[in-house]
C-alpha cells in the first residue's frame, strides 16, 4: 500500500488559496482610477447625468479639447464609444511622455468599463494633435468618459 508523501497536500491547497485571492484582487482593479478629479474632462453621451463638462481642459501647456463621444453598434451587437481628441502644446517648450487616457465609466456604480491609453513621447510647442479614442461597453448601460492626462 502506497502511503502519500508528507507535503504532497500542500501544493493543491496553496494552489487553491492562489486562485481565491486573484479572483478577489480581479475585482479591486476594476474601479475610478482615484486620480480622476472634478478638473479632468467628463464626456457624456446622450443624456446621461452627471452634468457633462465635455471642452477643454488644461494640463500645465497641455490643452485638451473633446468636443464628444458617440455610441456606435457593431453588426455583431457589440457597441462602442468614439471620440476625436485634440491636443495642444501652448508652451515654449516640448512637452516629454504625454499620456491621455479616457476612461468609460458605468453611471451605475461607478466602475471602470475600458480605458484607451495614448503615449506621446513628444509634443513640441504650437503642434496641433488629434487623435480618436474607442471605449468598449455594454450597449443597454448607461455610461460616463473621463479625458485626462499625465505629463512629466
Amino acid at each position: 500500500m502506497m502511503r502519500p508523501k508528507k507535503g504532497k497536500m500542500i501544493l493543491p491547497i496553496i494552489g487553491i488559496c492562489g486562485m481565491i485571492v486573484l479572483t478577489i484582487c480581479a475585482g479591486c482593479t476594476d474601479s475610478v482610477p482615484a486620480d480622476i478629479t472634478d478638473g479632468d474632462i467628463t464626456a457624456i453621451p446622450g443624456t446621461v447625468s452627471p452634468t457633462s463638462s465635455t471642452g477643454e481642459q488644461v494640463y500645465g501647456n497641455i490643452v485638451i479639447d473633446v468636443p464628444d463621444f458617440v455610441q456606435h453598434w457593431k453588426p455583431d451587437g457589440t457597441c462602442y464609444w468614439e471620440g476625436r481628441i485634440h491636443v495642444a502644446n501652448t508652451g515654449d517648450a516640448p512637452e516629454m511622455n504625454v499620456v491621455i487616457r479616457s476612461y468609460l465609466i458605468r453611471v451605475a456604480d461607478g466602475e471602470r468599463e475600458d480605458v484607451d491609453s495614448n503615449s506621446f513621447t513628444r509634443i513640441n510647442p504650437g503642434e496641433p494633435l488629434s487623435f480618436v479614442s474607442q471605449l468598449y461597453g455594454t450597449c443597454d448601460e448607461e455610461y460616463y468618459i473621463v479625458v485626462k492626462a499625465d505629463t512629466e
